[in-house]
């Protein structure tokens, strides 16, 4: 639920996410034990925790947010080198 001075429902204003923040005194342990198993297996990859219900098909992943924001800042890096290439050939 939006907060009632707000213009938007969510927490944090972003041009690409849609951002809710939720804070808590401790993660559950599914979440907690999960994601330090996903961090203890990623060997330098990017660790990730996808959590799902039993027969839905929605499935959240959890991802540290710095590591999120590394992977956006390739990611948009990767799209302006990929533009750039093809203005280039065009040219």
């Amino acid at each position: 639920m939006p907060v009632a001075d707000r213009e938007s429902p969510l927490d944090v204003g972003h041009p690409y996410l849609g951002i809710e923040c939720k804070y808590r005194q401790k993660f559950p342990a599914i979440i907690r034990d999960g994601y330090a198993q996903a961090v203890a297996g990623s060997d330098g990859l990017i660790p990730l925790l996808a959590l799902g219900e039993y027969r839905n098909s929605l499935i959240l992943g959890v991802v540290n947010i710095d590591d999120l924001v590394k992977l956006l800042s390739h990611l948009c890096e990767v799209n302006n080198e990929s533009h750039m290439g093809i203005a280039e050939q065009t040219d």
